[in-house]
């Protein structure tokens, strides 16, 4: 009642005090931001060191008569990136191999006539070499928008391979 004399109202016995406020909030809010920090790497294609998944619709906006590419891909160029497609070898009669070129189809045949460039990537493995796959694989390493010419003609962009692996889907 003393309180109440001196103008103050009595104080909750069931009420909070601001520091267990404090530690409330942050245990709620951080899983929370966790969740959105996690979001936000896996959209923008940062999740784990693979880099980002790079599908072939966006080779395509590469045009090598005019160098002229979209922005997005000319950002990507020297990033670590995974990108899918086929295999093919350009060391023969090996179960493994240090280049090849990756194409987006098992029909992509390099004879008669080659894919356009910017369907064609030469992937030149940078640590060990990589077993020879007649299926789809994911190759994972750093991308270069620049043209390799090889025997069965030129390819618009280059990765340095660290590793290649069975397709699995993403």
């Amino acid at each position: 009642m003393e309180q109440e004399k001196n103008g103050t109202l009595p104080r909750d016995p069931h009420a909070m005090s601001p520091a267990k406020k404090f530690v409330l909030a942050l245990l709620l809010l951080l899983p929370v931001a966790g969740m959105l920090v996690y979001g936000m790497t896996r959209n923008a294609g940062t999740s784990g060191s693979a880099g980002r998944s790079v599908d072939w619709g966006l080779y395509r906006q590469y045009d090598s008569s005019t160098n002229k590419m979209s922005p997005e891909l000319q950002a990507l160029d020297g990033q670590k990136i995974r990108s899918p497609g086929f295999m093919v070898p350009l060391e023969d009669n090996r179960s493994e191999v240090t280049e090849f070129l990756l194409v987006p189809s098992p029909q992509a045949c390099i004879h008669a006539p080659p894919p356009p460039s910017n369907q064609m990537i030469y992937v030149r493995m940078v640590g060990a070499p990589a077993k020879t796959m007649f299926g789809p694989v994911m190759v994972e390493g750093t991308l270069r928008v620049t043209s390799q010419t090889h025997q069965y003609g030129t390819a618009s962009f280059q990765i340095y391979g660290e590793n290649v692996d069975p397709y699995k889907g993403d």
